[in-house]
């Protein structure tokens, strides 16, 4: 007897769905990080957590559906995908192998994007040390280094 797969291959749609947003939040925080709209770039982190959050409870519901396919076709856990299409018509294999291969490229390029904003957001407060340290500001409390190391700054010469 052949399942339905429907409800695994929907769950793995919304997720690519969702990581395809994702992906574009993360293009447009990187054009708000290279013309340094700072103001505008916190809208953009509050839409980039949301939808992360959306992607861990799709990515969840997708597992949860894989999982539920799996042992009804008496599949030991943890029901890999390989071992479910087994049981699948070739067709279906075909289109959820799909899905899974496009939702992958995506998170390859969200994983990235997230590099590389990282990298432009440490280049933006080096910067920003750089402006303050020439101005004469003494002292700026913590700051963070590109890899998000904690550093000390202080400015080499103070204006008395």
């Amino acid at each position: 007897m052949i399942l339905d797969p429907q409800d695994w291959q929907d769950s793995l749609a919304a997720e690519t769905s969702c990581a395809e947003r994702l992906l574009s939040i993360t293009d447009q925080q990187q054009t708000l990080l290279i013309h340094r709209k700072f103001v505008e770039l916190t809208s953009n982190l509050a839409a980039q957590q949301q939808a992360v959050e959306q992607l861990f409870v799709l990515t969840q519901r997708r597992t949860d559906s894989q999982q539920q396919l799996a042992q009804q076709h008496q599949i030991a856990p943890p029901g890999r995908r390989l071992e479910i299409y087994t049981h699948l018509p070739a067709f279906k294999v075909e289109e959820i192998e799909r899905l899974v291969v496009h939702l992958q490229s995506v998170m390859d390029s969200c994983q990235r994007a997230f590099r590389q904003n990282q990298l432009l957001l440490g280049r933006s407060i080096e910067l920003a040390q750089q402006v303050l340290q020439r101005s004469g500001v003494v002292s700026t409390g913590r700051t963070y280094g590109a890899r998000g190391k904690e550093r000390a700054f202080a400015s080499a010469n103070p204006v008395s």
